[in-house]
């Protein structure tokens, strides 16, 4: 296992490297999106040296909210040109696997149309994705439209997509979060870890919410060791180091 965090995307590059590799995380999830990180502002050069010097590893993430399943296909089409040229980016940084997400259309459009929008942007990603050597994961988001059914068609119908497991999203809408890890661990590439308390997405510390962390660490760690990022949203970060100690904790067996 080795345990990540990400970049505040609306704070500086430097010093958010610098506190991920002094605290003694293995990796940052990398947040290139507005403000810091939007191309054309981001320093891409910069940045990998930087976490270079720190001997940071590192996995891409793209903005969630880029309209892959738009019923317009003009922005489909935009959106997927975007996610492309960032990928480009994530690949001049050294990252091998890049985050994208679910999207869907508004109420007036079915699941099969969300579906059907997506894959024809997801597509277009992963050939892209193939000729330049990353792999592509999707992260649900956490809607109502991201159950076990929509996931299933949507890595059916699109070969070479993995999973990204971020464990907040599949604890919301009465789902159980060690059934979808189950349910894809030969499709899981990533894990996203943060609580919540089952009815919106928090990002609370390890602990703070409903789940059942002592299960899923045992049930996660009996099938995968990669990596994990702690997606722990605070203006006081030691409450991102205090879930980094529940989870090596409880991931060793122990109680901290």
């Amino acid at each position: 296992m080795k345990v990540g965090f990400p970049n505040n995307p609306r704070k500086e590059f430097r010093d958010e490297i610098k506190w991920i590799a002094e605290n003694g995380f293995d990796f940052i999830d990398l947040f290139l999106e507005p403000d810091k990180g939007e191309l054309g502002k981001v320093n891409v050069k910069e940045v990998k040296g930087q976490i270079d010097y720190y001997g940071l590893g590192r996995v891409g993430h793209t903005a969630w909210y880029l309209p892959i399943g738009s019923p317009v296909s003009e922005l489909r089409s935009c959106a997927v040109e975007i996610i492309k040229k960032y990928v480009d980016a994530f690949i001049n940084i050294g990252c091998d696997r890049v985050t994208i997400h679910s999207n869907w259309p508004s109420s007036l459009f079915s699941e099969d149309e969300g579906i059907k929008y997506q894959t024809e942007s997801i597509q277009k990603i992963l050939n892209f994705a193939r000729e330049v050597g990353v792999k592509i994961m999707l992260e649900p988001l956490g809607t109502i439209h991201d159950h076990a059914r929509s996931i299933d068609r949507l890595l059916a119908l699109n070969k070479g997509l993995y999973f990204q497991a971020d464990i907040g999203h599949l604890n919301i809408f009465g789902r159980e979060p060690v059934q979808y890890l189950r349910r894809y661990k030969d499709k899981l590439m990533h894990v996203h870890m943060h609580d919540n308390d089952g009815v919106d997405d928090l990002h609370l510390p390890i602990g703070a919410g409903s789940i059942d962390w002592d299960h899923l660490i045992s049930e996660l760690k009996s099938f995968y060791d990669g990596t994990i990022t702690l997606e722990i949203f605070s203006d006081d970060r030691e409450y991102v180091l205090y879930s980094k100690e529940k989870l090596f904790g409880k991931w060793h067996g122990k109680n901290p």
